[in-house]
């Protein structure tokens, strides 16, 4: 997918509906790289959403094996296995995938904790770009 600037939601009610979803959610393409996220996904990864917008959800997240490289968030030989790609990449074929289990290892305040979350994801259209609704449980 070309870079692109995409305004998904304005200011009104779509964007406080979006807000009000107590889940992180983030608005993704095939290859993880964050389009948009809820306020409870800004509160989760302690940063403003135009921080995260163009990265990875790896880099964003602070998965340990996306900062073994550089922009390595899907490059290292760790991410074939990674859930989370796997049900995007699901999501992004045009399956559904609903509160699939996976388990992230993430640096959280200069420390390695192994976090288990259910992972779901949905595929939809805007304009003429496909993306990836992708939502995560229990991330705290």
């Amino acid at each position: 997918m070309n870079r692109l600037t995409v305004n998904f939601l304005d200011e009104g009610f779509h964007r406080v509906l979006f807000d009000a979803m107590p889940l992180p959610i983030f608005i993704v393409d095939g290859n993880i790289n964050i389009f948009d996220c809820n306020k409870a996904a800004t509160q989760l990864i302690g940063k403003n959403s135009r921080l995260v917008i163009r990265r990875r959800g790896g880099e964003v997240l602070g998965c340990v094996n996306a900062a073994k490289l550089r922009n390595g968030c899907g490059r290292t030989p760790a991410c074939r296995d990674c859930m989370v790609r796997q049900s995007v990449s699901a999501a992004a074929r045009g399956r559904r995938v609903a509160r699939q289990w996976a388990q992230m290892e993430l640096v959280r305040r200069g420390k390695v904790t192994r976090v288990k979350l259910r992972v779901s994801c949905q595929q939809f259209s805007f304009g003429k770009s496909d993306f990836i609704l992708l939502v995560l449980e229990g991330l705290n």
